[in-house]
């Protein structure tokens, strides 16, 4: 499987504020490539918190289909059914959760889409992506946030990153990052190499690829 990811980010490594309101870093034009993307996958992943961010369906605006819209929350917590997401009739939904999250919320859940649970002693990213293979999943767009984003990177499962670069500051200790988690300890960093830089207007789009 081809796993790529695609978020923008401020100037100062942030992809949403302190507070996760929502709040849309790029342009029409960052929009656009996010759907030229999302054309591209078989699948589009994103976190719990993004999910609690945004609240709608993952789409691919004026296609006859949109790809499996997949959302990874370990407890289910403060995820409603009624969201648009849950409630928009055109996407199909897979929802992944650790087998610790309370019944009462994975019945609730189950209700409205697929459930699949994750053994909480294994790593995420590495489960995911043998489920998704076996249902013949391809390609793979992961769309944030950064706790999923370093699920997949510290499995090394992530082959190509999409920055968009903003020209925002949002500051904040607690605001999430391109990619969050543990992280790496010093001499582990992965290495990654540009394969590609567009500048529109204030904004630059970097294409990565993840070195051997």
């Amino acid at each position: 499987m081809f796993v790529f990811s695609n978020l923008a980010t401020s100037l100062d490594g942030k992809i949403a504020t302190a507070d996760r309101g929502h709040f849309f870093l790029g342009t029409p034009a960052d929009r656009k490539q996010m759907q030229v993307l999302r054309k591209r996958s078989d699948a589009v992943l994103m976190g719990a918190s993004t999910l609690r961010s945004f609240k709608g369906p993952l789409r691919v605006k004026g296609a006859k289909r949109s790809p499996l819209n997949i959302v990874v929350s370990s407890t289910l917590a403060g995820i409603s059914p009624k969201w648009a997401f849950f409630t928009a009739p055109d996407t199909k939904k897979l929802i992944f959760a650790s087998r610790r999250a309370p019944a009462v919320r994975r019945r609730a859940i189950a209700r409205v889409a697929e459930l699949v649970l994750l053994d909480p002693r294994k790593p995420v990213a590495p489960q995911i992506v043998a489920e998704l293979e076996r249902r013949g999943i391809k390609r793979l767009l992961v769309e944030g946030g950064g706790a999923v984003m370093w699920d997949f990177v510290a499995a090394e499962l992530l082959d190509e990153f999409h920055v968009t670069l903003t020209p925002w500051i949002l500051g904040g200790a607690t605001a999430p990052t391109l990619v969050d988690g543990a992280g790496f300890p010093a001499g582990g960093a992965q290495a990654l190499k540009l394969t590609r830089i567009r500048r529109l207007g204030n904004e630059l789009y970097l294409t990565y690829r993840r070195s051997p």
